[in-house]
């Protein structure tokens, strides 16, 4: 595996990644016609990354507009330039309610594609990392359980699943269990 870059250009994998989700966690609402972050959620996102150091992927159903998603967090504060990439998957769909069925299964295999193209298929090579998400996309009692934060999607990230966030995204890539 050749160099990888982080958005700071050090070596990606001494930087932590978050798997981040938008609908349900930077906003209050489960499914949206469009992207709408809310001012107070960017904030508390702005400050695990502060703390984390941490990089972003995208996994949220939006992940299509990367681009876009980069430019409006970056207007609203939050280091839109951490923004590194998105996972591999399905764009936003109409129908959100099939689509959200299928998401606890093909979240993780997802991130899994995504982490072993970058860094490749040994873990210990992997960096640190968290997933946010307001469906339950990692299953309790999954080797990932301790680097999954969950939010209610009526109230989007608060001062306590940020703070449960910036602890996931410091856990060591030693305690990556294999899936």
């Amino acid at each position: 595996m050749g160099s990888v870059k982080s958005s700071g250009g050090e070596d990606a994998r001494s930087v932590p990644i978050l798997f981040l989700d938008i609908d349900g966690v930077l906003n209050r609402t489960a499914t949206a016609p469009q992207i709408n972050l809310e001012q107070d959620k960017v904030d508390r996102l702005k400050g695990v990354l502060e703390t984390s150091g941490a990089d972003i992927v995208l996994t949220t159903y939006w992940r299509c507009f990367e681009d876009y998603i980069k430019y409006v967090l970056m207007r609203m504060g939050a280091q839109g330039d951490r923004v590194v990439g998105r996972t591999p998957g399905e764009p936003h769909l109409m129908d959100s309610v099939k689509h959200d069925d299928n998401v606890k299964y093909a979240r993780i295999v997802e991130i899994e594609t995504y982490l072993t193209h970058r860094f490749g298929e040994d873990r210990s090579g992997w960096p640190k990392f968290a997933v946010v998400d307001d469906k339950q996309v990692v299953p309790a009692g999954h080797d990932w359980s301790d680097r999954f934060v969950k939010t209610e999607p009526e109230v989007g990230l608060t001062d306590e699943r940020a703070g449960a966030l910036a602890t996931a995204l410091n856990l060591e890539p030693a305690e990556v269990a294999a899936a």
